[in-house]
């Protein structure tokens, strides 16, 4: 049988049977599109058509079949329980592990700095000697990034990890980078006063006191980052110093004899004094 369709106000066809079939299959056409056959009074609808319109009545069964039921209240009212626990649970504090992270954080610091001066060793004597804040500054940055990608990537810095600790957000997810730069940089401002020897002791302090306060450090304030800590264990101490040791067994060894008798001469707590008075 030739059938001709009227779809957009156009004439097509004529197509056999079969291809009809196929163009409704593929939902090109409905059962109010008009067609017209040899033998037929006039244009008419396809769902009236019998050689189509169960095919139609095979469609209506099958959006009826894909249609969900509606959520039962019982499933409502469980789900919103789960909501109002876990709004309860990301409103309450965590512990601060305050101890462990400062010395994770000095760990880490440390590593950087042996790292930095492993490759650049020249250039850090160079910024010793001088009086500009911008080769620190920079050395800093440098350090937060590090730091925000580690922290993204797996959760850890190798401070961390040695301490048995883990720095997620709210629902226990990596930081995504963006954010977990942010973080860094807050904390290498608000805890470590840009590594300026002088600001540190302060900064730190009304880090700790805020922390009282808030129940959160700054830089994990915003969005609720949560660092997990595992039970301690005497395994973690021993590497932990034995990583210190090793690091500053490395410093001792590379470090110019005259820069290290003014280190023992002079400390940064002496120097901090010094210029207060």
């Amino acid at each position: 049988m030739k059938v001709w369709l009227l779809v957009n106000e156009e004439k097509l066809g004529p197509f056999e049977t079969f291809e009809v079939r196929e163009r409704i299959d593929a939902g090109e056409l409905t059962q109010d599109t008009l067609c017209w056959y040899q033998g037929a009074a006039s244009w008419g609808p396809l769902g009236e058509v019998a050689q189509f319109e169960t095919m139609f009545d095979q469609v209506e069964e099958v959006s009826d079949l894909v249609t969900p039921p509606p959520i039962p209240e019982s499933v409502k009212n469980q789900a919103e329980k789960i909501k109002e626990a876990l709004a309860e649970e990301l409103s309450k504090a965590p512990p601060l592990h305050a101890i462990r992270r400062f010395f994770a954080r000095m760990h880490d610091f440390l590593l950087y700095m042996v790292l930095v001066f492993a490759v650049f060793q020249e250039k850090v004597l160079e910024m010793g000697q001088s009086d500009s804040v911008v080769p620190l500054l920079a050395v800093g940055f440098a350090y937060v990034l590090l730091d925000a990608i580690m922290i993204h990537l797996w959760k850890v810095s190798p401070g961390k990890f040695l301490l048995g600790m883990r720095t997620t957000d709210a629902f226990g997810h990596a930081i995504p980078l963006k954010f977990s730069v942010l973080r860094s940089l807050r904390m290498w401002i608000l805890a470590m006063g840009m590594g300026v020897i002088q600001i540190w002791p302060f900064s730190l302090g009304i880090s700790w006191f805020l922390s009282r306060r808030f129940g959160f450090f700054l830089w994990d304030i915003p969005r609720r980052y949560r660092v997990v800590a595992r039970p301690f264990s005497g395994m973690r101490v021993v590497a932990y110093v034995a990583s210190i040791f090793a690091m500053s067994l490395f410093l001792n060894m590379v470090l110019p004899e005259a820069l290290l008798d003014e280190m023992r001469s002079e400390s940064w707590m002496q120097e901090f004094i010094g210029e207060s008075k």
